[in-house]
């Protein structure tokens, strides 16, 4: 016999990063590549760590760590990097990168997994929210803040 199903699933990917963890849903990541050379941005901003060439496009990648105000990690070549399609109203060639401090796993997630009250939220820049998966605080980052630094008016 089959068990019930508790509602539709939405497959995720789980981001480790240096004391924070994202998820993001799939439908949202091109990409997850090691590491690559980064040429470096004159003037940039500190969550701006790079561009990398990838598939014919340079793609900036960002440390989300420092994106939010934290120490950005010590050294990044040891994780892998998320590759994100554009964020909504982006030309369809402005991919992103973010550090990742680990490979990402995948996550089905489910309307049963319990949403983390306010006071178990980080008070940090750009979380929209965050879930708690199998008792681990997961953050739900918020892509329309995200796209309001990377692209002052």
């Amino acid at each position: 016999m089959k068990s019930p199903r508790v509602g539709p699933r939405l497959h995720s990917l789980e981001v480790p990063l240096d004391g924070l963890t994202l998820i993001v849903p799939s439908a949202a990541v091109a990409e997850v590549i090691n590491p690559l050379t980064l040429a470096p941005v004159p003037f940039s901003q500190p969550w701006l760590k790079g561009v990398i060439g990838w598939r014919t496009l340079a793609v900036p990648v960002i440390s989300f760590e420092a994106l939010v105000g934290m120490p950005a990690p010590a050294s990044p070549a040891a994780g892998k990097i998320v590759i994100f399609y554009p964020l909504n109203g982006r030309s369809d060639w402005e991919f992103y990168g973010m550090f990742a401090s680990a490979e990402p796993r995948p996550q089905a997630l489910n309307q049963s997994e319990p949403v983390a009250t306010d006071s178990e939220l980080p008070n940090l820049p750009c979380i929209a929210a965050g879930l708690k998966v199998g008792g681990k605080l997961m953050l739900i980052p918020d892509m329309d803040e995200m796209k309001k630094v990377f692209y002052p008016a």
